[in-house]
């Protein structure tokens, strides 16, 4: 792209950044927006007809509870930075402005709130005084070149030659530039990722191989602060070299043959298995010189994870995806369950509905069932699934007297290997 455009005299590169995308986003308007763009016909629609998407959409992004030092609050608008359908809500959104932010110009480019593109010097204050009344929820700010023609936009630094544009690697003044640490406690394959990761954010950061050049240099000093020897690193880069100049050959020569359609796949489980060292590098590879159907991925304790959080505890009735028993303080009996909601929202439906045992036995009993008389046996982050096979562990362990449903009592766990294993 930026090889196809040249740049007349009375022209310059500017970048339009939003002022806080996330949180200003009005929620309603851009579900109502991404669901007009999905069930457009352009794209393939989900298996759920337009107003259950929006109904869903809505669950998953409206009255988000957050917790902070003062405690808790309901996001009344906006989207959540964490939320995973907010980068797509935020994007879909701005994505009906495009057309007015780009009008004429040679170079446009938008990543989520990051845009670029050219304009003529006398009329940068005049645009972004008409972005900025495109919307009330949109803030822009405007950057501009600095005397040496160049500008900065995401990990690249666009370089305008009189009127001539290349670009180069770029590293923000915060940049502390810490990764990951040669001699830490991780897989040697990650480490090789981080070198050869290097070499293809630079190569497409740059348009020639000089600025390539200079730019992992730079890299390379990096990796030496955090204590990567060059017996370690060198072959790695000169092997992605390599792949990047033979994937280009493959494409000037055309596109491979396709594999054929009635090839045997056998689909692969992810097998996670915490790392310990050359014992775990050996157990991942016998698995794959058995041909076992699974691809391992090694997790990491990381020093966060054996130190107290500075973050205040969540309280107890906002804990969700959590295994819990009820205890009857009258009889000592007891009711084990799981839910993926609020603990509050649970507990509300055991005390609310009559037909329900946990309801009958507390009402008999005479006893109280209120937070008082909860006890969390477990917690996940993981899958529903993972989260029942929890409660058939604690269910099968205790043997709850109040649990009725004897399909949960039922539950085995069981390992399957394919036939080759």
């Amino acid at each position: 792209m930026l090889k196809s455009v040249t740049l007349e005299e009375d022209e310059e590169l500017v970048s339009f950044d939003i002022v806080y995308l996330y949180t200003n986003v009005p929620v309603m308007e851009a579900i109502q927006v991404c669901a007009d763009l999905l069930y457009s016909g352009r794209y393939e629609a989900p298996p759920v007809d337009k107003e259950t998407f929006i109904k869903l959409t809505k669950i998953a992004s409206c009255d988000v509870v957050m917790l902070t030092h003062d405690g808790f609050y309901k996001q009344t608008d906006g989207l959540a930075m964490g939320s995973p359908p907010a980068p797509h809500l935020a994007n879909g959104w701005l994505s009906q402005f495009d057309n007015q932010i780009k009008r004429d110009a040679k170079l446009f480019s938008r990543y989520m709130d990051d845009t670029i593109r050219d304009i003529k010097r006398d009329g940068k204050q005049a645009k972004l005084a008409e972005l900025n009344n495109l919307h009330p929820s949109l803030k822009f700010t405007m950057e501009e070149e600095d005397d040496s023609g160049e500008l900065a936009m995401l990990d690249m630094k666009v370089i305008n030659d009189h009127g001539q544009l290349h670009s180069t690697w770029y590293n923000k003044p915060t940049d502390t530039g810490l990764i990951m640490n040669y001699h830490c406690m991780a897989p040697k394959r990650y480490k090789r990722s981080v070198v050869s990761g290097f070499v293809y954010r630079i190569y497409r950061a740059c348009s020639d191989w000089t600025r390539f050049h200079i730019s992992l240099q730079r890299a390379k000093k990096v990796l030496e602060r955090n204590q990567y020897p060059p017996a370690f690193y060198e072959p790695i880069i000169e092997q992605a070299i390599n792949n990047i100049l033979s994937s280009s050959d493959k494409t000037a020569a055309g596109p491979a043959s396709e594999t054929p359609e009635n090839s045997p796949t056998v689909p692969k489980k992810q097998l996670f298995v915490q790392y310990r060292g050359k014992a775990s590098e050996d157990f991942a590879r016998a698995l794959h010189n058995i041909d076992a159907p699974c691809n391992t991925v090694f997790t990491m304790r990381k020093l966060k994870s054996v130190l107290p959080s500075l973050k205040p505890a969540v309280d107890k009735k906002w804990r969700g995806s959590v295994v819990y028993k009820l205890n009857c303080s009258r009889c000592g009996a007891c009711y084990v369950g799981q839910t993926d909601r609020h603990f509050c929202t649970r507990l509300t439906e055991h005390q609310q509905r009559q037909d329900q045992p946990v309801y009958r036995h507390f009402a008999r009993c005479r006893a109280k069932l209120d937070m008082s008389s909860t006890e969390f046996l477990a917690a996940t982050t993981r899958s529903v699934t993972y989260l029942e096979t929890l409660e058939a562990l604690w269910i099968d362990e205790l043997k709850p007297k109040i649990n009725t449903k004897e399909e949960y009592k039922q539950r085995q766990l069981t390992i399957r290997l394919s036939s080759g294993f």
